[in-house]
């Protein structure tokens, strides 16, 4: 991104601001299309890809400032980019209060995108899932004293359909051989206990569903029920 680019950027933004009096301060990916008209990008990826790798760039080489309205928001797993209208500031439109570590791991895990997908897939089975449903025989291996073993638990469990929704990791890079082994493992077990109590397993893959740069899903609820019709069809 020369000069000349970060220059016409700095004019959208003023320009935006000019027209739009009331507001103080927007995400940076509302002005995408602005950017766009004015020959700076040629096209939008992502909800705003393109002008947050320009941040991040000048970030990274300290020179973020060449862009006076930005401002970031950096929390412990993303960073949010904003512009905000010279001589105003940024505030959220609601105060984050602090959560207890009991409602953060809640928070955590209906913000998941395995929470969100399995919310769909209740809309569209018109039933209420069994979430991380145990088995009494569906086990693990021995624990080291070799007395106890831990039930495995079922993403999804739908007692009325007898059907059974696990969604695929995101495959970690770093793992280890003994921890793909031992995860190729249990997932034979839940296939097999899952077979003889006739009920029916179907795998989900999150590659299936658009994500951004996060690898988090995009959650296009429209596009995201589709591709769940096209796996659920016959049990809807």
């Amino acid at each position: 991104m020369n000069d000349e680019n970060i220059v016409k950027i700095n004019e959208v933004i003023a320009q935006y601001f000019k027209e739009n009096t009331t507001v103080d301060w927007i995400p940076a990916k509302s002005i995408m299309s602005e950017l766009i008209k004015a020959g700076v990008f040629n096209k939008d990826e992502k909800k705003g890809l393109p002008i947050r790798k320009v941040f991040r760039k000048l970030d990274k080489e300290e020179q973020l400032s060449k862009i006076p309205a930005v401002h970031v928001e950096r929390r412990s797993e993303n960073v949010y980019w904003y512009l905000v209208r010279e001589g105003k500031e940024y505030s959220p439109s609601e105060a984050i209060s602090p959560l207890s570590k009991k409602e953060k791991g809640v928070l955590n895990i209906e913000n998941s995108d395995e929470f969100y997908l399995v919310n769909l897939c209740d809309e569209l089975l018109k039933e209420k899932a069994s979430r991380k449903h145990t088995f009494d025989t569906l086990l693990g291996k021995l624990h080291k004293k070799g007395k106890t073993r831990t039930k495995l638990p079922l993403d999804a469990y739908y007692e009325d359909l007898k059907l059974v929704i696990e969604f695929f990791e995101k495959k970690d890079t770093d793992e280890s051989s003994e921890r793909e082994a031992q995860r190729k493992y249990y997932d034979q077990r839940k296939k097999d206990a899952l077979e003889k109590k006739e009920i029916r397993l179907v795998e989900i893959n999150y590659a299936l569903f658009e994500c951004n740069e996060n690898d988090r899903l995009v959650r296009d609820k429209n596009n995201d029920c589709i591709v769940l019709k096209g796996i659920l069809k016959d049990f809807i």
